[in-house]
This record gives structure tokens, sequence and C-alpha cells, in this order.
């Protein structure tokens, strides 16, 4: 069965690199490490980015709660990232960084293909 997802994931790979639009990362901020012979001095977060196979477009209304999705906002469509995503992360899309509201693995359960975000226009 992991055959079957691991095909899926190309193909969905493939989709969303041949229509993705604009230029979509993931940002990942990671606390920096403190020096111990120095724990005092203030230090900078680590920042990683991950480039997306994605396409971006209004939400759709299936997906519509009205409190935390509303019709204003987009959903983001990516392929599996390099690194697997979290809620904490932040999409940066055509150079806006905007937080993730939700996340959601393509399917629900099992090896993900793709996911789903749902972010603020």
């Amino acid at each position: 069965m992991d055959d079957f997802y691991d095909d899926m994931a190309k193909m969905a790979t493939e989709l969303l690199t041949e229509f993705g639009q604009g230029s979509v990362q993931l940002k990942r901020e990671t606390p920096g490490v403190v020096d111990p012979d120095q724990p005092w001095v203030p230090v900078e977060p680590m920042m990683a980015f991950y480039p997306l196979d994605a396409v971006v477009r209004r939400v759709s209304q299936k997906y519509v709660d009205g409190t935390l999705i509303v019709s204003t906002d987009n959903q983001v469509t990516f392929a599996v990232p390099e690194v697997v995503p979290a809620l904490t992360d932040t999409l940066i899309i055509d150079g806006v960084e905007l937080a993730m509201k939700d996340l959601r693995p393509i399917p629900p359960a099992g090896t993900p293909v793709a996911y789903l975000a749902f972010v603020a226009s």
C-alpha cells in the first residue's frame, strides 16, 4: 500500500509543479542555541526556508465555517515538502509572510500525498 501512496505523492508533486503559481515557501523558525559561556546574551532564532510546489486560490465554500476559515481566506495546496509541515510554520506567498490558520494532510490518515493549508488573504 505504501507504493500506492508514494505514486500518488509523486503524481501530486508533478501536477503542482506544472500548474504551480507564483513563489510559495514554507518558513520554519527554530530557537537559536545559547552559548553556555554567555547565557545572558540574547540569541537570534534560526530560519529555514523550503520552496513548495503549490497552487494558491480563494478558499472553497465547503471549508468556510465563518469562524476559523472565512470566505476571504486563501487555500494553498502543496506537494509534500522535504520537512513535515507544522501549523507553527508560516507560508511566504509572493514575498508576503502569512500564518496558517489550518493545515491538513491529504489523505487525513496514512501517508500524505499533499497538504492543504488555509491562510488569511
